[in-house]
């Protein structure tokens, strides 16, 4: 790789802060708390159509924080990152936070090849305009998100590795969604938990196919080695905040796979540091999530 940034103007980015990390749990959480709060105090069905959307991007934002925690490189110290990705995080979207970072890992190391296990996700892009209308259609009405849960619950296999499930996935995340149904039937509000599965089930399929759209999909080569050229990092603006990017620094993900083990506060700070040594001299960046599906659509 040939990135204009030494080992040692580096160093400081690797810092890892307990104190962050917990604030972007915590506030993950604070504001899954507000939304369902919100829902109950108004109970109308715009209200719901809203929380249906931002509960989906706190659902993005769960799915952020077991990739960063799996990565270890959320928390500075180490357990925390195993106890987050494991119940505070991946189960509450059906998923296992080892298994995932398994896979994931090796995205890592065949990125920019045709070895890349997630290639299948975005290869075929530039598509069409009325080809990407159907897919987040297929998003939207929860035809994608029945498909993939059938697979999870009837197969006996992980949804990302198509592997025989381990540790107990299904049944850890049952049981957390069962705690967050209970907690909120213990207020008087069990019918809001139908706002949760909704959001999983439709606008969070739709928000993964955005995030993997962002971040691969009509990028310069896809297969090229160097990350600037099969990766995507974009300014999160609004719609990142509250949906593709939850997490501070989760857009840039050409730093990500360049230092993997830079946390995602100080990935920002790196891109801009990288972007001033002329690194994206020769690559077009999108400046927002909008600008991105212009890049993708031929």
């Amino acid at each position: 790789m040939n990135i204009p940034v030494s080992k040692e103007e580096v160093k400081p980015f690797l810092e890892r802060s307990d104190a962050k990390a917990w604030w972007v749990v915590v506030s993950t959480w604070l504001g899954i708390i507000g939304i369902f709060v919100v829902a109950a105090l108004l109970p109308h069905w715009s209200t719901y159509i809203i929380a249906v959307f931002l509960l989906a991007g706190r659902q993005q934002a769960l799915a952020a924080i077991m990739h960063e925690a799996g990565h270890k490189t959320l928390f500075a110290t180490r357990s925390y990152n195993k106890f987050v990705a494991k119940w505070l995080s991946s189960p509450f979207l059906l998923m296992d936070g080892e298994t995932y970072i398994k896979s994931h890992m090796l995205h890592h190391r065949r990125a920019g090849t045709d070895q890349d296990p997630d290639l299948q996700n975005y290869k075929d892009y530039p598509v069409t305009k009325l080809s990407l209308v159907r897919k987040f259609t297929r998003d939207f009405l929860g035809i994608t998100g029945l498909k993939a849960n059938l697979y999870l619950f009837l197969s006996g296999r992980d949804l990302l590795s198509r592997k025989k499930r381990i540790n107990f996935q299904l049944t850890r995340g049952l049981f957390v969604n069962g705690v967050m149904f209970s907690m909120l039937w213990a207020f008087g509000f069990p019918q809001l938990y139908i706002l949760w599965v909704i959001a999983y089930l439709t606008v969070y399929m739709a928000i993964i196919r955005m995030r993997q759209i962002a971040e691969h999909a009509g990028v310069k080569d896809l297969y090229h080695l160097e990350p600037k050229y099969n990766t995507r990092s974009v300014p999160r603006g609004i719609l990142g905040l509250l949906f593709v990017s939850p997490t501070d620094g989760l857009s840039y993900h050409c730093e990500h796979h360049a230092f993997m083990a830079v946390p995602t506060y100080n990935l920002k700070a790196l891109h801009k540091l990288l972007k001033e040594r002329g690194y994206y001299d020769d690559v077009k960046l999108a400046d927002n999530y909008l600008g991105v599906l212009k890049q993708v659509v031929r």
